[in-house]
């Protein structure tokens, strides 16, 4: 829990012990202001003891709303007693109602006020009186609801307060485990790339299969499976194993499967545990069957390395969640900052163009003009470069067709797309790795190629995948050696185990290709 909401709770029931006191001396001096009409003091001194008797429990008994509602019938009695008199008094039933509101719900209040009506009722048939005949009896009823309001805001404040604890409460939370996280992760030996820890459980369980091809598969969002890791060849055996009756069968008992798999031997399923649920499986194509006492103990050998599978991955999305909310975060930052600035100062020069006479200086500040507008123009397309995610429906090649569009759009390119993507998806951090290189092909393109055709191809098949992006500009030869985007491109490509190869086009222009897997460009 956080440290601050409690607190906030506390202050508000010390002021209600403050308002006691305060309304009780509020009554007081109204009363004492009317003493021309009240020949009967008794019930005053009555509230006074109902107010110390109040102030007195709330320190000893717990804050319910049963005390607060005894609180408000004896008050209320005793005004319905003294009524028309005491009619100075009702001011006082505000401190029980906002008191109901603050220890419980908006039914609580409508309860608490309830009583305290009925407490005027009876109090007033016992003086022998007929409240209903009285002519005090509508500005009874306004006090009433007056009363209902105060102990809502009360109930308000208890809700808004709850609402802070609790989220106070989740960045608390967020705030350990994060720490946590950052102290073990140093820590640990083989540290929390997903990658390599399917790597390892991959190896973990071919030695005693003596595995032919196996591949280990993670779910993600939209109830796919896609391989995190596989050895052997690939000639698409993974096709649709989310819908393969053995996966699923493993999957939901929890306990490994196999079948066999004609010439081939057998398939054998190990689901990858995490406490009472499964987080993934490994299918291995084996020649042998397997007993099932060995593949029980072959997945319970398993566990802890599921378990740091599990983690990784998760690390992975937090750090996802956090790249993307940092890129959104300078996007806002440039755009209300140094865009902003340079647009006045292009307003600046436009009035200085107008105004000047000079031949030599409004020479000078055009040239400026131009020079504040292509900066502007590079501005607006790194805004939208960091603004520009993966569309989680489409998949990679729809995010980087429809950035192919839009750059090609603002910068006159004729832009030529293919884009073949299968049902299944890559891993959520390769595919923000492929689509920024992807991207950063095609904005070397608009800025650097002075090309008019821009061809984008994207081939996607799990676990393999190709971006090629090639246009008909002035070619490599031309440009500037040492680019830092190149590195940048170099660099992502390298964390995912892609290969990068950026070349001059025989005819002219730049060739970007990068494969991942078995996929490879053509020259």
């Amino acid at each position: 829990m956080s440290v601050w909401a409690p607190d906030s709770v506390q202050r508000h029931w010390h002021g209600v012990a403050v308002a006691r006191p305060g309304m009780l001396a509020l009554v007081i001096a109204l009363t004492g202001s009317a003493r021309s009409v009240v020949t009967d003091w008794w019930w005053l001194g009555a509230l006074a003891l109902v107010a110390l008797a109040a102030a007195i429990s709330e320190r000893i008994l717990p804050r319910t709303r049963v005390r607060v509602a005894a609180e408000m019938a004896l008050a209320s009695i005793i005004v319905g007693l003294g009524l028309p008199e005491a009619y100075l008094a009702l001011p006082y039933l505000l401190v029980p109602a906002f008191a109901a509101g603050l220890a419980g719900s908006i039914m609580g209040t409508a309860v608490t006020t309830l009583t305290g009506a009925i407490g005027l009722a009876i109090g007033n048939v016992l003086a022998g009186g007929n409240l209903i005949e009285l002519p005090t009896f509508g500005s009874v009823s306004v006090w009433v609801v007056i009363i209902f309001a105060t102990g809502a805001i009360g109930a308000w404040v208890l809700r808004l307060d709850s609402i802070q604890i609790a989220d106070g409460g989740r960045y608390a939370a967020a705030y350990r485990l994060l720490s946590e996280l950052r102290v073990v992760s140093r820590r640990l030996s083989v540290g929390l790339d997903p990658g390599t820890l399917a790597e390892g459980l991959l190896d973990h369980v071919a030695g005693p299969l003596s595995v032919r091809r196996a591949a280990l598969l993670v779910r993600r969002e939209g109830g796919n499976l896609f391989p995190l890791a596989h050895r052997g060849e690939d000639d698409g055996w993974l096709l649709g194993a989310e819908r393969d009756p053995v996966v699923l069968e493993a999957w939901s008992s929890e306990t490994p499967a196999w079948t066999p798999n004609g010439r081939r031997g057998y398939r054998v399923v190990l689901p990858l545990r995490v406490g009472s649920r499964t987080m993934g499986v490994i299918v291995a194509d084996v020649p042998d069957q397997v007993s099932s006492d060995e593949l029980q103990m072959l997945v319970g050998s398993t566990d802890e390395g599921a378990l740091r599978l599990e983690t990784a991955l998760l690390f992975d999305e937090v750090r996802e969640l956090a790249t993307r909310e940092e890129r959104r975060r300078l996007a806002r930052e440039i755009h209300d900052g140094i865009a902003q600035e340079l647009t006045s100062l292009g307003y600046l020069v436009d009035d200085l163009i107008a105004r000047t006479t000079d031949a030599d200086a409004k020479s000078l500040s055009t040239t400026l003009r131009q020079e504040l507008t292509r900066i502007l123009s590079n501005l607006r397309h790194s805004i939208f470069d960091l603004r520009s995610d993966l569309d989680h429906d489409g998949g990679l090649g729809t995010s980087l067709s429809a950035y192919a569009r839009q750059v090609g759009a603002q910068a006159g390119l004729k832009v030529h797309l293919v884009h073949q993507e299968e049902h299944d998806r890559l891993r959520p951090e390769v595919e923000a790795e492929l689509l920024r290189i992807g991207q950063e092909a095609i904005t070397n393109v608009r800025k650097h190629a002075k090309a008019k055709n821009l061809w984008v191809t994207v081939s996607v098949s799990p676990p393999n995948a190709q971006i090629r992006v090639v246009d008909d500009g002035m070619g490599m030869r031309e440009q500037p050696r040492g680019r830092y985007g190149l590195e940048i491109m170099a660099e992502r490509a390298r964390r995912v185990g892609a290969t990068l190869v950026i070349e001059d086009r025989p005819e002219s222009g730049t060739v970007v290709d990068v494969s991942l897997g078995n996929a490879h460009g053509e020259g």
